[in-house]
């Protein structure tokens, strides 16, 4: 089977949003103080209740094309360590929720249409694998399943 690693948002993007900047549609950061649900698109886990969040645009991919998604996502509102799992470890934030949409990409970025649906957590790893056997897929988005929002990217692990 096809070993995967969840990859967090880049630090160079967090450390941005830390420093002042703004989001992908160069809009001011949204500060909220975290209900306990909030989960962080760098850590990979739910923000502490009462702890300061960021709120922003986020645009997870290079380019910019038919199929760039742009949405909302969390931080922590202070500087965070960046997720680093082991082969096939399920971060937080995912272990934690029951469903996900996962897409694959091609390297240019294009969904691929053979790979979008609603998985369930228990099964990710294996459907992350599945989507893999496709060698023109490149990486993979994880969305949330209500609101749609980048959760983290999936890629072959090594």
């Amino acid at each position: 089977m096809t070993e995967i690693t969840f990859t967090p948002i880049p630090t160079a993007d967090a450390q941005s949003w830390w420093d002042g900047g703004t989001d992908a549609y160069n809009q001011p950061l949204e500060q909220r103080q975290s209900d306990g649900t909030a989960p962080c698109r760098h850590c990979l886990k739910n923000i502490e209740k009462g702890k300061p969040v960021l709120l922003g645009a986020y645009k997870p991919f290079a380019s910019t094309g038919h199929f760039t998604e742009t949405g909302p996502i969390f931080i922590c509102g202070e500087p965070c360590a960046r997720f680093v799992g082991d082969n096939n470890q399920l971060p937080p934030v995912v272990a934690e929720r029951d469903q996900f949409i996962i897409r694959g990409y091609s390297a240019n970025e294009k969904i691929d249409y053979r790979t979008g649906q609603i998985v369930q957590v228990q099964d990710l790893t294996n459907v992350a694998a599945k989507i893999f056997a496709h060698s023109d897929v490149k990486f993979i988005h994880l969305r949330s399943a209500g609101y749609t929002c980048f959760t983290t990217r999936i890629d072959r692990a090594g």
